[in-house]
């Protein structure tokens, strides 16, 4: 070995080491590993619930609607029961619709800087919270690769799971430095970190429901931590009661300004199970978070967990054995520790969650979904980030041998679980494909991936699996509208009346939402019934003239109904409100060929067929207007592309043959 003046070099590790322990090093490289891993996202499309939360809202589309954000229910346009009152959320869609318009690329890309936020927001909280620098950097880097975040960072809708927890992280860390006399003994210091925190505490309520635990965290801290030593119990108790006290009035602000903004919304309480179900159901559904966490396998945004009513044992008994042997391992552990991080950790885990575990604010079945963990599993990190700092030597290795070792195969096991994993949120099919493999016995699932044949044409896959949801849940109304729309696509427009009827029988509120409305007006449109569609259509655009989804459904109507410069109008504003969009570039395409104004037509027709080539329609109405106008060869060309889309399509196969006579 070389020496230099007498001292060995440092080794390689040893440099590294020495360069990671600044956080401005460290904390740039693990943003830069989180968004690597996640980097793959940026292809992804809008799925599931980005259709109606993002492309078809109508408030996202203009600044001028941010006070509306604050006064409404962010799903007011889609139905009355829904209570997601999150004002910041949509104002970081309003940026995202402000710099990207609808490619979800620029959307992913928010998505995924957010989650690089809240793992360095988790760095920072747990340096406060007193680990030592490198426990501190491996919860966040647990934090940032865990798989059980897939969800939060790839599906767009879900980007407020992750902005709750940044700014709840912020905020807490904030408290901390707000209460820490010793690392800020001025005064007025420790009074703006305090009014920092509180502040940073109102973006997480208004961005999200589950920081309305908040409160309680403090006061537990500062139970297990208080402010003076050797304090009677009574003191203890009071002195975390008045720490925890501010927060539980912003709490309470929010509460109220919540409830104004939800005034017309009738809730989602659900009256047909009582607590004795909710109480036999939650050891399942918290023994399934757990194993999330522990093995994070399956991952899928449509778990279906129904209601405990048999197989008590394995359902009720095991999940309570299975978690009370946590509970105590957990509790002797803190013991050993003689410190109260482990269990305050254990309690931001278990309290972080408690939002999501009222079992009657949700359908039966829909009680597990990955995003609510993404707040609680901050106290995981911190637990697994421990737990691995502590392991021993082993056989020869040293301690910091095995930690290492260790440290290495879990995030290597987390990053390849994350990126097999993360893919099925790319497209809707691959999502509810996914979904339906692992739990066959979800509505939803089985009545989204029916509509979702239906639409690229498999109908008799898409009426079977519809059939099927209708037969197993035939109290749930999205089934008898998912096999109502596959019946009218298929043709089928007698069976499709009959089961829209029976749907809008078992879901009336569903035709009252603008957006119900709006799918139902297409319904009829589609079966001909241009009377009861176009009334609809005067409905829902009198109370919602911007509405991309009536404006679009509304202007096809008028198309199909001949009246064409009814459906041009419309059409535009559709175009103007979602220019990145084909569908109604084509459709306002065919609008103008079929009122002769087919040169300009022919642009639209064209530029839909740009964005979108795999469209079968886009194409073959593209060459009806080239040959329309005498351009035989493109015609031609055109007709090819949607033959090789539709094989069997006799109509463009007599529309080729007559263009190769003439």
């Amino acid at each position: 070995m070389e020496h230099t003046q007498g001292h060995p070099e440092p080794s390689a590790s040893e440099l590294l080491g020495k360069y990671l322990h600044r956080p401005s090093i460290l904390l740039p490289l693990l943003g830069l590993v989180t968004f690597v891993v996640y980097s793959g996202t940026l292809s992804f499309e809008f799925v599931w619930d980005d259709w109606p939360q993002i492309v078809n809202s109508p408030i996202i589309r203009s600044w001028s609607n941010l006070p509306r954000a604050f006064g409404s229910d962010l799903w007011y346009h889609v139905a009355r029961h829904q209570v997601y009152y999150r004002p910041l959320f949509v104002a970081w869609s309003m940026l995202n619709y402000t710099l990207f318009g609808l490619r979800p690329w620029g959307w992913h890309l928010g998505a995924v800087l957010l989650h690089v936020g809240a793992v360095l927001s988790v760095f920072w909280l747990a340096r406060r919270l007193g680990l030592e620098y490198w426990t501190a950097a491996l919860a966040a880097a647990i934090f940032a690769l865990h798989p059980v975040h897939i969800e939060p960072v790839t599906w767009i809708s879900a980007a407020s799971d992750t902005m709750v927890t940044m700014f709840a992280a912020l905020a807490f860390a904030a408290f901390l430095d707000a209460r820490d006399r010793e690392r800020n003994p001025d005064s007025k210091k420790r009074a703006a970190w305090w009014v920092a925190s509180l502040a940073l505490l109102a973006c997480a309520l208004l961005t999200k429901e589950m920081a309305v635990v908040f409160a309680a965290l403090v006061g537990m801290y500062a139970w297990l931590h208080p402010a003076a030593e050797k304090v009677s119990p009574g003191k203890r108790i009071l002195g975390a009661v008045m720490e925890a006290a501010p927060y539980a009035v912003v709490t309470l602000a929010y509460a109220l300004l919540r409830k104004h903004a939800l005034l017309h919304s009738t809730g989602q309480f659900d009256p047909s199970h009582g607590m004795i179900d909710v109480a036999r159901t939650l050891p399942l559904v918290l023994s399934i978070y757990l194993r999330q966490l522990l093995f994070p396998v399956g991952i899928t945004g449509l778990y279906y967990t129904p209601y405990v009513t048999t197989a008590i044992l394995s359902q009720v008994v095991l999940p309570v054995v299975v978690l009370g042997s946590v509970l105590l391992g957990l509790w002797y552990w803190n013991r050993r520790e003689g410190n109260s991080t482990v269990a305050f950790a254990g309690l931001w885990l278990l309290v972080g969650l408690a939002p999501a575990l009222y079992l009657r604010n949700f359908g039966n079945g829909d009680f597990v979904r990955d995003r609510y963990m993404y707040l609680p599993s901050v106290g995981f990190a911190i637990l697994a980030a421990l737990g691995l700092r502590r392991l021993p030597s082993l056989k020869g290795w040293s301690a910091p041998a095995v930690q290492g070792a260790s440290v290495l195969v879990l995030c290597s096991a987390y990053v390849c679980a994350s990126i097999a994993q993360q893919v099925y949120w790319s497209n809707d099919l691959l999502l509810l494909v996914r979904g339906q493999s692992l739990y066959p016995g979800n509505p939803y699932a089985m009545a989204g991936l029916a509509k979702e044949y239906s639409q690229r044409g498999a109908y008799e896959k898409a009426i079977e699996l519809a059939e099927a949801a209708v037969r197993e849940h035939p109290e749930y109304p999205y089934a008898s509208l998912a096999l109502a729309e596959t019946y009218i696509q298929a043709g089928r427009f007698d069976a499709g009346r009959v089961m829209l009827q029976k749907a809008l029988r078992i879901s009336p509120d569903y035709a009252k939402s603008e957006t119900g409305m709006a799918s139902v007006a297409g319904l009829y449109g589609r079966m001909g019934d241009f009377g009861q569609a176009l009334a609809l259509c005067d409905q829902v655009l009198a109370k919602e003239p911007n509405l991309y989804s009536a404006l679009y459904n509304c202007g096809n109507i008028q198309l199909m109904a001949g009246h064409y410069p009814e459906a041009e109008q419309l059409l535009r504003r559709a175009l103007r409100s979602s220019p990145e969009l084909a569908a109604p570039r084509h459709f306002l395409g065919r609008a103008l060929f079929f009122e002769g104004k087919n040169s300009e037509g022919q642009i639209y027709l064209g530029q839909a067929v740009s964005i979108d080539p795999s469209v079968y329609d886009y194409h073959y109405w593209l060459a009806r207007s080239l040959q329309q106008s005498g351009d035989k060869i493109d015609a031609r060309r055109e007709y090819l592309e949607a033959l090789h889309l539709d094989k069997d399509n006799q109509e463009v196969k007599l529309r080729l043959a007559a263009l190769e006579q003439r």
